[in-house]
């Protein structure tokens, strides 16, 4: 889990819940929505977040942007997999099966620890587990403005280096000029309901607008006990300061809130292919035999998490030389973050030695120790916090055609959890006082990285680019683990230098074709688990990456086409190995050199305002070079070692492709077909064809319908088929073997996504 802030009860802010702001902001707004004039005139505050982080549009490197419109769209039942499966390269698992819950992103098959995430520029990733949590932020695209993705490493950010891809999220900006009210309302198979209220106040004297939202989302989820209770919030307020704004320069302030309360049952166990073959919504997570053997389900066998991000930027800005042949932009921002969370995940653990839980041991006549039940809670309690700054200048000499824009800055943040565990039932009595705590330990982590980028257009149809990036990681971990191993240890990576170049060319003077190329350097420090998790003969080390992008754009008023070659070679990586740990994270292991290399093809085309055709795909290659491959024999505590040669990366298909068509019959109404298909994906390393994850194509088809009620209301409405096919697939898996002297035991287990299901909403904006 993103395990990030939120106050406690006794803290100040923990009195404003994202639902009673919501509702102050209707009762001082709502009655204006009905008697503003339309005269008004539609002045909007200039948008503060941290922007500098997304792609130009004419640097080079591969990109796709997502805006408002298009989110609205793929709401559906809530979940960020109805807006990542138009991705290019871009595969996603879920492990209740319809998306509500926990969920996982890949992009070129690297996994979502590798992916840099940011909110506004300020780092998303949790700074232990390196993964981004959507669990924790429900319906989360009801509250964002847009979404800018680079592949491959990118320009430098916020946060821990890309490895596989860079992703920033921009809330909603600020509100428009009019207050309103939107209210939407959906349902859908699984007993999945999403409900969302959202206010704005439209802008107070052309200078102060606020916009307050909460959403719920309830599902019983595909698989039994997998179900979703999850709350989330959202407020920003922004104010254009007073004394300093000009036609030449201004200041701005913005403040958000993001509020996340979840509780959803655990699936991450999979299900093995004999019950996956006879019942497909099998959940072993909460499955225990009592003394008689009789099979039981603990039904709060669940995930409870809850955080608060706060968020404060400053923005200044200065029109310079506003001349008719030079105009130069200066550009300073500052973003101030603070956040915090809790929660703990509960479980039913049977057949147990109550010594490994630190509690006295239940023994027979002879002595020997009985195994008997208990439930525990693995708890998370932590801060997140930090600031970022950048400085940049933009001088465009019209004259000349040139331009130049040097940008630097960094951020500076502070990472502190506690993980704990806690027995709270036994089913031995007197045995423990409830609760009983039996490990505690911490981590402490400092980030730190500054950057200095600049871009260059000596003429028009040219754009040279150069960026360096450098990291500091300071990381403490202090305590017992579980299994009472002692994993006090201090880790610092202090060397990481990441550099990039590249260039934009283009090739007519319609600027209506171009070809870029870039290099990049990146590093990356293992996670928390890579390292708690790992034998101590085998401890994980930090990964480089040597990306190099070629690409070709070709741009017309009807047609779109981008061609990107990709070759990503690594030294050090850390792949998966289809194993996972005790509480469902995917574990890792360095490999000493493998690459990826691929071509992305993105194409759309419109023949008439009736119809639009967008199509991707990515063809690759992802391999390991001269692995090899350790086995743990527990007879002997020591490993086997194969040395395979070249063997495929896991989790990491050869063919994705996208296929979308956007049929308009009439105004204001529009049906979407989509297709997706994903290749083949081998469970570990070792390239054995019996443990995969089989190809799938999924399809979905929706209607979408706009009107408006005599100017008072504009009302959508949405009727959505998923996975039109009822195709039948696992969209995730897990695999693990051991030797017990010559024999081989091996064990797979897989995700099974739901089949056909159906989702129809409205929504109503005053």
């Amino acid at each position: 889990m993103f395990r990030i802030f939120t106050w406690k009860k006794k803290d100040f802010f923990s009195h404003f819940n994202p639902f009673t702001i919501v509702i102050i902001v209707l009762l001082i707004n709502v009655p204006t929505v009905f008697s503003q004039k339309d005269s008004l005139n539609p002045v909007r505050l200039e948008p503060v977040d941290l922007h500098w982080i997304r792609p130009s549009g004419e640097q080079p490197f591969a990109g796709t942007t997502v805006n408002k419109e298009e989110m609205d769209k793929n709401r559906g039942n809530g979940s960020i997999n109805m807006l990542f499966e138009n991705i290019p390269s871009m595969v996603t698992a879920s492990d209740a099966g319809n998306g509500l819950g926990n969920t996982y992103m890949r992009i070129r098959g690297i996994d979502h620890t590798r992916i840099n995430v940011t909110i506004n520029g300020i780092e998303l990733n949790d700074a232990e587990s390196q993964g981004t949590w959507f669990v924790n932020m429900p319906n989360f695209s009801n509250y964002v403005q847009s979404m800018s993705m680079q592949r491959g490493v990118g320009t430098s950010t916020n946060g821990a280096a890309a490895f596989g891809a860079s992703v920033n999220f921009t809330t909603l900006d600020d509100s428009p000029a009019k207050p309103f009210l939107e209210i939407s309302s959906a349902a859908g198979s699984f007993y999945t309901f999403r409900n969302s209220v959202t206010a704005g106040s439209g802008l107070v004297k052309e200078r102060f607008s606020v916009v307050a939202s909460y959403s719920n989302l309830l599902s019983k989820g595909y698989l039994d006990r997998a179900t979703a209770n999850l709350n989330s919030g959202f407020v920003t307020t922004h104010l254009k300061l007073l004394g300093i704004y000009s036609q030449k320069n201004y200041g701005s302030l913005k403040f958000n809130m993001l509020y996340g309360k979840e509780k959803t049952g655990l699936a991450w166990n999979g299900t093995d292919p004999e019950m996956l073959a006879t019942n497909r919504l099998f959940n072993s997570c909460g499955a225990y035999y009592d003394d008689e053997g009789r099979l039981h389900y603990y039904d709060n066998e669940t995930d409870n998490y809850q955080q608060r991000h706060y968020q404060l930027f400053y923005n200044y800005s200065q029109a310079v030389h506003p001349s008719v042949k030079i105009h130069q932009l200066f550009d300073l921002n500052v973003g101030l973050h603070l956040t915090r969370g809790y929660g703990y995940y509960e479980q039913y653990k049977d057949d147990r030695r109550y010594s490994n839980y630190d509690l006295d041991p239940v023994v027979n006549e002879a002595g020997k120790e009985l195994k008997k039940d208990l439930i525990t809670q693995k708890d998370l309690d932590n801060y997140f916090y930090g600031f970022t700054v950048n400085l940049s200048d933009d001088i465009h000499n019209l004259e000349r055609g040139s331009s130049i824009k040097w940008t630097v800055g960094g951020a500076v943040n502070y990472y502190d959890g506690q993980h704990f565990g806690d027995v709270i039932w036994t089913q031995i009595e007197g045995v423990f006082t409830n609760p009983h705590r039996w490990y505690v330990n911490t981590g402490k982590k400092l980030q730190a990285n500054a950057y200095a980028k600049v871009e260059y257009n000596p003429i028009k149809k040219l754009l040279l680019y150069g960026d360096i990036q450098y990291r500091y990681i300071d990381f403490k971990v202090n305590g017992q683990d579980e299994d009472f191993r002692d994993i006090t240890n201090h880790y610092v990576w202090s060397n990481f230098v990441n550099p990039k170049i590249g260039f934009n060319l283009y090739l007519d003077n319609k600027l209506r074709n171009s070809l870029y190329f870039s290099f990049a350097i990146s590093h990356r420090e293992p996670t928390r688990a890579d390292i708690v998790d790992a034998a101590k003969e085998r401890m994980p080390i930090a990964e480089r990456l040597y990306d190099f992008e070629l690409g070709y754009l070709l741009h017309f008023h009807q047609f779109a086409f981008n061609a990107n070659a990709y070759f990503m070679y690594y030294q050090n990586q850390l792949v998966l190995t289809g194993e996972l740990n005790d509480v469902g994270g995917s574990m890792m292991d360095n490999v000493d050199k493998s690459y990826r290399t691929g071509i992305e093809l993105v194409a759309s085309y419109r023949p008439s305002r009736f119809f639009l055709w967008k199509i991707n795909g990515t063809f690759s290659m992802n391999k390991i070079l001269n692995y090899v491959n350790y086995t743990i024999d527990y007879n002997s505590d020591d490993y086997v070692v194969e040395k395979l040669g070249t063997t495929h990366i896991s989790f990491s298909p050869a063919i994705i492709a996208g296929n979308e068509f956007i049929v308009t019959p009439f105004r204001h109404f529009d049906i979407n077909w989509k297709n997706k298909f994903v290749g083949k994906q081998y469970l570990d390393n070792t390239s054995n064809n019996n443990f995969i994850l089989k190809p799938y194509l999924i399809g979905s088809l929706q209607f979408n319908y706009y009107f408006n009620i005599r100017k008072v209301a504009d009302l959508s409405l949405f009727f959505l088929i998923d996975n039109l096919y009822n195709w039948k697939y696992s969209s995730n898996g897990s695999f693990y073997q051991y030797y017990e002297g010559t024999d081989l035991y091996q064990y797979d287990a897989y995700n099974p996504q739901a089949g056909i299901n159906f989702m129809t909403g409205i929504t109503v904006k005053f």
